[in-house]
């Protein structure tokens, strides 16, 4: 795949500039540079012949092809996208098909799948084009596909996510129930429940409580059932003693 996206950046321009100009001899020695690997030297050479001709598209296609070699695929891919704007048919081809090498290279996929389809409208032979076209087009297909997955797992952990909030809220909800209905089982108990004589025994401290005005205590009511018995008794033991008295009766007097 990789010699495929490399096979027409190895090409210069064959550069249509006046013979004998300053812009065409700084132009053939920069290709003499970019052949024998002195990329340097040869965007040297480039970018003094635009002093000359600063807008040729062959020399914005020579330099992207040095910046390309030097691994600057942002800086190839401006330099091919400016000799685009007004390159011949015979040069954009070749332009175009760079471009979407460099736009490869830097994996944006969709705009090397534009570039090699620019390539093959100005050569529809182009073999080359079609091949990168078509990794391009599988290369969009499987970033999609990734692309999907990582949605559905984000749209899972999302779903997962809302799911623990609502059992959480539905949880909150239920505690908030039952303390509710606790709080209401307690009030009708506390309504329900009499109050205490304040007179009685509380038998939780084992006090009594002191009588109110005009009640009897239990050591009052106690002594009296006492001396009632005592009464009683004594009552009895009259009686008694009247029934053993014999009783005197008086001699007649004759």
């Amino acid at each position: 795949m990789i010699a495929l996206l490399l096979a027409a950046v190895l090409a210069t321009s064959s550069v249509s500039l006046p013979l004998g100009g300053s812009a065409y001899r700084r132009t053939e020695e920069g290709n003499g540079h970019y052949v024998e690997g002195l990329y340097e030297e040869a965007l040297r050479s480039y970018t003094e012949a635009q002093v000359d001709l600063p807008e040729a598209p062959q020399l914005f296609y020579d330099i992207g092809n040095v910046l390309y070699r030097q691994g600057d695929f942002e800086g190839a891919s401006e330099a091919y996208t400016r000799a685009l704007l007004s390159a011949p048919p015979d040069l954009g081809s070749d332009a175009a098909y760079n471009l979407g090498n460099a736009r490869f290279r830097q994996q944006d996929f969709g705009a090397a799948r534009d570039a090699y389809m620019r390539a093959l409208r100005d050569d529809p032979a182009d073999v080359d084009a079609k091949r990168n076209l078509e990794l391009a087009l599988r290369a969009l297909q499987q970033e999609q596909q990734q692309q999907d997955q990582q949605d559905d797992q984000e749209q899972e952990q999302d779903d997962e996510q809302q799911q623990q909030q609502q059992d959480q809220q539905q949880q909150s909800d239920d505690e908030q129930q039952q303390d509710e209905q606790q709080q209401q089982q307690q009030q009708q108990q506390d309504q329900q429940q009499p109050e205490q004589d304040p007179s009685k025994e509380d038998p939780k401290s084992g006090e009594q409580q002191q009588p109110q005005d005009g009640e009897m205590t239990e050591e009052q009511a106690e002594r009296l059932l006492d001396s009632a018995a005592e009464d009683e008794k004594e009552s009895l033991r009259r009686q008694m003693r009247a029934k053993r008295r014999p009783s005197r009766q008086r001699e007649k007097d004759w």
